[in-house]
Parts: structure tokens; sequence; C-alpha cells
């Protein structure tokens, strides 16, 4: 599989990530989606699952977008062209799909958002538009025309008035034909504008950028739930010629009492570890097997695989005597002797029993997934 094309990792990241786009032919070759068009359109028919369908014609109005969840006649009403449907986070809902993401690893896994699918008939597209974060653009089946343009854009360049934020006099600077197995990556903010040839699925691979404003405002928030508040002091004030003026001490005296929090390591680190695997959509259930820890163990060991959720984001943080481990917004303190587990575990959505097995010790790394899949965060996948 020739994922970047030749490139290795590290010459990807440092040509390529966040600074230029680039093709990539046959990436995953003879790549076959577990989901059909038809299942993805029964997909995005269910309640809590975010879809969409975009029509450039045959609307109420051109560029017209609905909102899912939609129903059986939705699609058989549709036209025989200029329409796409695209059905956000199917990682959530697919393990094999999930197991795809893995395939990006050489990207830390708090910056991966999901997996978006779009399906699109003859000359179906979403826009001219750009995105604010990286995304890898895999086509997996038919074939997409894709121009782009890398040009800065402002908000004077967006139609007005419209749901969908498209950019009103796209041109095109470079174009591509896409066809199964071929992918493209795009930094944030180029431009891009990409139209099906025939019946097509692509897979939009998205990474998440948090705000500025985001992080600030989500750890403040945390700062409203202290219940002890601390207050302004300066017992070694002097005397200053004029009272008027703010001293540049006063400032410094200011921006440590607000940013103290921040400036704790620990407090810092447990807040963004949270904040950054958080669950953003409702809850997802998989079929979870009530099981005590013997036949936890026994059913690993005869299966072989334990598969993680794809619905809920890992991460952790290594600290000086011990691992922060967080799942879905929530923090488990560890010993450093998981570091092997907690790795591995982080790094696939998919475990092999001997490789959990050659982690850590035997008892300790079964106590801890079987605590896990009691949780809800790792399942059997039959």
């Amino acid at each position: 599989m020739q994922l970047l094309g030749g490139l290795n990792r590290k010459d990807f990241l440092k040509q390529y990530w966040q600074k230029k786009p680039l093709l990539i032919r046959q990436a995953f070759p003879d790549y076959q989606s577990p989901l059909s068009a038809e299942e993805l359109a029964g997909l995005a028919c269910e309640e809590g699952v975010e879809s969409r369908l975009v029509l450039e014609q045959a609307g109420d109005v051109p560029w017209q977008l609905r909102h899912g969840p939609f129903v059986e006649s939705d699609f058989t009403s549709l036209p025989e062209s200029h329409w796409s449907l695209l059905v956000q986070a199917v990682d959530h809902h697919i393990p094999e799909l999930a197991c795809l993401l893995d395939e990006f690893n050489f990207i830390p896994n708090w910056r991966i958002d999901d997996l978006m699918i779009s399906f699109a008939q003859t000359d179906g597209s979403v826009g001219p538009h750009l995105d604010n974060y990286d995304v890898f653009l895999l086509q997996v089946q038919g074939k997409r025309h894709w121009h782009i343009n890398d040009n800065e854009y402002t908000e004077e360049n967006f139609i007005s008035g419209m749901e969908l934020r498209l950019l009103e006099n796209f041109e095109s600077k470079q174009d591509w034909i896409l066809e199964a197995g071929d992918m493209l990556y795009l930094p944030p903010g180029v431009a891009h504008h990409g139209v099906a040839l025939d019946d097509c699925m692509t897979f939009s691979i998205g990474f998440r950028a948090p705000t500025q404003k985001e992080l600030l405002s989500t750890f403040n928030g945390q700062l409203d739930e202290l219940t002890d508040d601390v207050f302004y002091s300066d017992p070694e004030l002097v005397l200053q010629e004029s009272p008027g003026e703010i001293k540049a001490e006063h400032i410094r005296s200011i921006q440590e009492l607000m940013f103290s929090t921040a400036s704790d390591k620990e407090d810092f680190n447990s807040w963004f570890g949270c904040y950054i695997t958080e669950n953003a959509a409702a809850d997802i259930e998989y079929d979870v097997e009530e099981l005590n820890a013997d036949e936890f163990h026994n059913k690993f060991k005869q299966s072989d695989t334990l598969n993680r959720s794809g619905y809920s984001r890992f991460s952790y943080i290594v600290n000086d005597d011990s691992i922060a481990l967080f799942i879905a917004g929530n923090k488990l303190n560890l010993s450093n002797s998981y570091l092997p587990l907690v790795s591995y575990f982080c790094s696939h959505h998919k475990l092999d029993y001997v490789s959990v097995m050659q982690c850590c010790d035997k008892d300790a790394a079964l106590d801890l997934l079987f605590k896990l899949y009691c949780d809800g965060y790792f399942f059997f996948y039959e």
C-alpha cells in the first residue's frame, strides 16, 4: 500500500502537511468499501446519524441543503444527477472503517476528527468551498474530477444568503481525475470543488483544528466550576509618581492571576486531555455481552480479536511517574508499566490477543481491558 505515494512519513509531514496539496495515485489499490451506496443511504435514515443531501438542481433553490435523518422516499424521488449524500462520522458506526483510520496514525490521535462518506451520481457535488482543517480525500468508487485553488479568500468571496458556504467565482488552478484507490491531501484553506463523473463514493478523513476562542471558552468554563476564588493582592506595592499609570508590574500581576491555573502543568494537562477526547455526538451503544473477568479472558483468547470503540476518542499523556489515559472525556491514572499497552490500543482499533500479552504483565493487561470493556469502550465484533 503506497499510502503516501512512496514518501516516508517524515518527508510528508515536512514537505506537505499544512503546506501544500499532494495527489497520491493508488494509495489504497483494490480497496473495497465495507459499505455499499444503499447501506450508506440506510445509515442516513437512522436517528443520531448526521447526514445531509445537497441538490445543485431540482431543489426549491439552487444548492439546496437538506438534513437527515431521511426516509426511503427522500432517495427514490431524487433526480438522476447533480446531487450528493454526505454521512458524517461513519467510523463511529462501522468497525472496519474505524480500523481504516489506523492507516493515518502518523498524525496524533487527538487531531483526527472522523471519516465522512459522500456518494454522488453523475455531476453530483457540494460546490466550490474550503475547509479550515486538513483532509485526505480517498476515492473508493467511480471517478471524481477535483479542481483546487490555493488563493486566499475573504468573506466577500462567498455567496451570501446561502446555507452552504460556497465560493462565488471559483477558478481552478489545478485539476485531477481521481479513480478508485487514488487519494488527494489538502491542507487547510485550499479551495476545492469535486464533481462526480459517474456513481461516485469518496471517503473524507478530516482532522480537528480547535480554534483559539473555542479553547479559551472551554478552559474558562472549567474555571467557573472552581469553588475557591482568589482575589488580587499587591503586598509589595510601592509609591508611584502618577496614580493614573498602570505599571508594567501591575499587568504582570494581573496576567499571573488570570493564567495561574493554566500554568499548573498537571491541571492544564488534565483539562486538555479530557476536553480533546470528549465525544461530540450522541452516545452509540455496541452490543456488549455481559461477561465476568474469566469469560472475557477466554473469549478474547479464543477469538483473538477485541475491537476499540470507533465512537470514543483515546489519547494519553506521559507524566514523570505515571500515565494519564483519557477516553471520551474521562481520565484514568495508570503506572508507567502500562505504557506499551496504552500506546498499542491507542494506535489500533483492532487488538489481537498475542500483541496484548506482549505489552505488559498478562493479568494487569487483561484487568485493564476488562474494565474498559465493561465501560463500553471495547467490544467483540462478530
